[in-house]
Parts: structure tokens; sequence; C-alpha cells
């Protein structure tokens, strides 16, 4: 995951207003215009990064396909740190392992 520094504050009330495991969803940034297969990174209804390039450039069509199908692509979400820096790890499955659930 990359950009959690510009999410800090939003990290913190995340961790201060409960449990530091989440569910995480997964949501094409249509309208990104640094990269065009950007993937946030939302918990709670709440932005707290993008998946890194390499990693969206794998996720995004796994991302459309499962929103095509109207559902939402989640995975667990660790949230760590403190003091005012922040990081979160997400616990993704392999594209294959995603889209078989589906079948």
């Amino acid at each position: 995951m990359v950009g959690e520094s510009f999410y800090a504050a939003a990290l913190r009330g995340l961790v201060d207003d409960g449990p530091r495991e989440r569910w995480a969803c997964l949501v094409p940034d249509r309208d990104n215009p640094y990269d065009r297969n950007a993937v946030r990174v939302v918990i709670d209804g709440i932005q707290v990064g993008h998946l890194d390039r390499e990693t969206a450039l794998v996720f995004r069509p796994v991302a459309d396909r499962i929103r095509a199908l109207g559902c939402e692509a989640r995975c667990l979400a660790t949230i760590g740190g403190g003091r005012g820096v922040y990081g979160v790890v997400l616990d993704l499955g392999t594209p294959e392992e995603c889209l078989k659930c589906l079948t």
C-alpha cells in the first residue's frame, strides 16, 4: 500500500474508534490522474491509501470484475503504528483465489 502518510488523521481516527483489524474495500479509482489502474483502499467508508502501482496493475481487473457483479472487493486490513505514524497491511489473496470465490 502507498499514501498512508496522507491519511494519518483518518487512520488515527479509525484506531481510536476501535480495533486495528478491519475490512478494507478495494475500489477502482477511475479518475486518478496519476495512474489509470489505481485502486483506492477504503476502511469503514474512509479512504486510507492506494494499492502500490504493481499490485494495482494485478488487482484492478479483479476489483472491476467483482464490482461488475454488484459486490465489493474486500480483504482484511491491519492498521499498525502510533504517535502519528500509521500504516496498513492488507491480507490479499492471489487474483486467482479472489476470482475463484466468485464461481
